[in-house]
């Protein structure tokens, strides 16, 4: 009877424990949630209190486009002139250069005058490493700011091949390489012209001049037989791809230069061939740019509306204007004209380059400023101030790209939006009702 007395004694002392565990934890329990329910509750006042101020836009009248990266056939007007006789091609003037009609344009020199040349190349040399000198002494500032120019083009061509290098992307290179020499066969050129007013440099110029003149009367003497821009790269589509004949180019055709046409800077001429091509002229101030905008990226690009370009290397082609835009299986076929920057692309082919087409003009917004937008409504929500306070106002979304969108009111909505109305850039950080000022 003791033993069972003493059996329910520590029975109920055990419940009686477990009890007052339960209670403990059930306690905590209640503590650790009314922390976190104060927590939260002092995070929203917090939050209330220091709530992001909203961000104001005035609504402006300004222009959308569509952009594409593309890569364009270019075509001239060119005219292929042909060598007198076999021999080594020594330019007088700069790959796009403009001359005269009757200027002399080369030399083509014969292989019995290779150690005059030699010489020749090594006063030029001479000259150079001179003009540098005096270029880093005081004054010629016109051959100071001559030097400036040219070093910043070669700032951008190098930037350009390290950018390449970094991204494991060669095929430039070689043009690259091209547009180098260009740009510094144009600063040689320029500075040659200069007076930098010193007795020395100009015997050497003197001298220099000489040994040219006994060149060309023992060579063969190039001249244009037309004025115009003087290039100096022949690829053999100069008859096929003119401006005469731009109608008889197909999608399939255009497809296949853009494959197979030289790519990147054509290179110039060195040897030449007797009766075998060796250098153009166009006299014309247009060219034309032939490219497919991708499909399932195509829009429609209406002829006669205007394009805006600009070329891997930083070429700007404004005002350009389409003269056809077709679809096909291969995307839309756009062919545009332009009367720019003919004499910085007249060595190349096929050029890469950014395109802006179907530029409208209207009331621009960020598309972040749309609430709940996607592509293809033509109906949003916008926030917007009105007498000083958040408000919410439907409009009609007449154009969008990738990055904004021209809006206009609709006729019921409460509020009116226009030139100057103040729209909320961060709408998810914001309410309706809020103050203007951000302030509780």
């Amino acid at each position: 009877m003791k033993a069972r007395i003493q059996y329910d004694d520590v029975e109920r002392y055990r419940k009686i424990q477990q009890r007052k565990k339960r209670g403990r934890i059930i306690g905590l329990v209640i503590i650790i949630l009314l922390i976190m329910i104060i927590t939260m509750l002092m995070i929203v006042r917090i939050l209330n209190h220091y709530k992001p101020a909203p961000q104001f836009m005035f609504l402006a009248d300004k222009e959308i486009s569509d952009n594409y990266e593309v890569k364009a056939l270019i075509i001239r007007d060119e005219t292929v002139f042909r060598s007198p006789a076999d021999g080594t091609v020594r330019s007088l003037f700069a790959d796009g250069s403009r001359v005269a009609k009757n200027e002399n344009l080369a030399y083509v020199i014969p292989d019995q005058q290779i150690d005059e040349l030699k010489e020749l190349q090594t006063v030029e040399n001479e000259i150079i490493n001179y003009q540098y000198e005096l270029i880093e002494g005081n004054g010629n500032a016109g051959a100071k700011q001559i030097d400036y120019e040219t070093s910043v083009q070669i700032r951008d061509i190098l930037s350009n091949v390290y950018t390449g290098l970094i991204n494991e992307e060669f095929s430039d290179l070689a043009t690259d390489e091209a547009a180098l020499n260009s740009v510094i066969d144009l600063r040689n050129e320029r500075l040659r012209d200069y007076n930098f007013k010193d007795t020395r440099l100009d015997e050497l110029l003197n001298h220099y001049h000489e040994l040219e003149s006994e060149i060309g009367l023992k060579s063969n003497v190039i001249q244009s037989s037309q004025s115009g821009i003087f290039i100096r790269t022949y690829d053999g589509l100069e008859d096929r791809l003119n401006p005469a004949n731009i109608d008889n180019l197909t999608a399939e055709l255009l497809t296949d230069y853009l494959e197979n046409a030289p790519q990147g800077r054509l290179e110039q001429i060195n040897l030449a061939k007797k009766d075998e091509p060796l250098y153009c002229l166009t006299n014309s101030i247009e060219q034309y740019f032939a490219f497919f905008i991708p499909a399932g990226k195509s829009t429609n690009v209406q002829v006669s509306s205007k394009v805006d370009a600009v070329t891997r290397d930083g070429v700007n082609l404004s005002d350009g204007l389409v003269i056809k835009s077709e679809e096909t299986v291969d995307g839309t076929m756009i062919i545009m004209r332009c009367n720019t920057s003919l004499e910085r692309l007249s060595d190349r082919r096929v050029v890469s380059m950014d395109v802006e087409l179907n530029k409208e003009s209207g009331l621009r917004v960020p598309l972040n400023a749309l609430i709940d937008f996607k592509p293809g409504n033509v109906e949003a929500e916008i926030l917007i101030e009105n007498n000083g306070y958040i408000e919410k106002t439907q409009v009609k979304i007449k154009k969008h790209n990738l990055d904004y969108a021209l809006i206009e009111s609709l006729e019921d909505a409460e509020y009116q939006v226009g030139p100057s109305t103040m729209i909320v850039l961060n709408p998810n950080d914001v309410s309706v009702g809020d103050s203007a000022t951000g302030l509780p």
